[in-house]
């Protein structure tokens, strides 16, 4: 009986061994449910799957992301938005359970937007705005109460900025306000939505952006979105860490992701594979340098499966 239970401890402690193993092998994506970082995270994946890399993506809040770099559970988060982000990021960065690896897109943007006539009649920055109240029954529509967009919309109100402080905002989800913000624009109304870049609004709506004035910083801005890594990661995944490094995306490209899956309701691994098959040119500027797992050129095993 003793023999079998320290065969049974031996059995056990091996099994717990290769899981643990194998988690620390893994590559884990955070992922929030936000369509562009959810296409770019299965485009990563696919192309590290396909190198001989295991991966996993975790669907959970950035506050969840961030948090576990520390405890070491995520590898990499692709969505790290700032300045928007900067309270999360900052103290992982500090710490250093996590660092930048790149940023992975660098023209992102966010204000509000008026349909392409509007502008075209004058109304360019926030200033102009109020000058046209009328035509835009002084109403802006916004995301949901509670978003960081729709609070900074409030102090913008609140503390009267560019002649605001007698306007009104709804806050809704973006595809209801979309909606009737293009319910509006179809029948050539004036309207003031909440607009940022990269989304498929951006493909899909003939719109333009409002120059920002001073006090609007906190709702419009430019921003970057990063790639953010766990302390470490080119030291255990050198080769991973390289191919990150190197990626770069487009705000019209994750624009397109973001239509074809949020807008298109096409299944995320079938968007991610067409766009891999039909831009290997980009995808072998990512792989420059990079080797696959067993340790022949990464391209070719690309070339190989897509």
């Amino acid at each position: 009986m003793k023999r079998v239970t320290t065969c049974l401890t031996l059995v056990l402690s091996l099994l717990l061994f290769c899981a643990t193993a194998q988690a620390a092998d893994q590559i884990r994506f955070g992922v929030p449910p936000w369509p562009g970082v959810e296409v770019k995270t299965e485009v990563a994946s696919q192309i590290l799957n396909t190198l001989g890399y295991e991966t996993e993506s975790l669907q959970i809040g950035p506050p969840v992301i961030y948090s576990s770099f520390s405890s070491g559970e995520v590898d990499v988060f692709l969505g790290g938005w700032v300045p928007q982000q900067n309270s999360l990021l900052n103290p992982q960065l500090e710490s250093g359970a996590a660092e930048i690896a790149q940023t992975n897109l660098d023209n992102a943007l966010i204000s509000l937007c008026v349909p392409k006539y509007a502008a075209e009649a004058g109304v360019k920055s926030f200033a102009d705005l109020d000058k046209h109240g009328e035509k835009f029954n002084r109403h802006i529509y916004n995301i949901e109460v509670g978003s960081p967009m729709h609070t900074a919309m409030d102090e913008i109100i609140a503390n009267d900025v560019a002649g605001l402080g007698d306007w009104q905002q709804t806050g809704t989800t973006t595809s209801a306000m979309l909606m009737e913000a293009k319910s509006r624009m179809d029948n050539k109304e004036w309207v003031a939505f909440a607009c940022w870049r990269p989304h498929w609004m951006n493909v899909k709506i003939d719109m333009a952006y409002l120059e920002p004035v001073p006090g609007t910083e906190k709702f419009a801005s430019e921003s970057k979105v990063h790639t953010v890594v766990r302390g470490g990661l080119k030291d255990t995944h050198p080769q991973v860490y390289r191919f990150l490094k190197n990626l770069k995306v487009d705000s019209r490209t994750q624009s397109l992701w973001i239509m074809d899956y949020g807008q298109n309701e096409i299944p995320a691994d079938e968007v991610a594979a067409e766009w891999i098959s039909a831009n290997k040119s980009t995808v072998a500027k990512w792989l420059d340098g990079v080797k696959a797992a067993d340790g022949t050129p990464a391209m070719e095993k690309i070339e190989q499966a897509f």
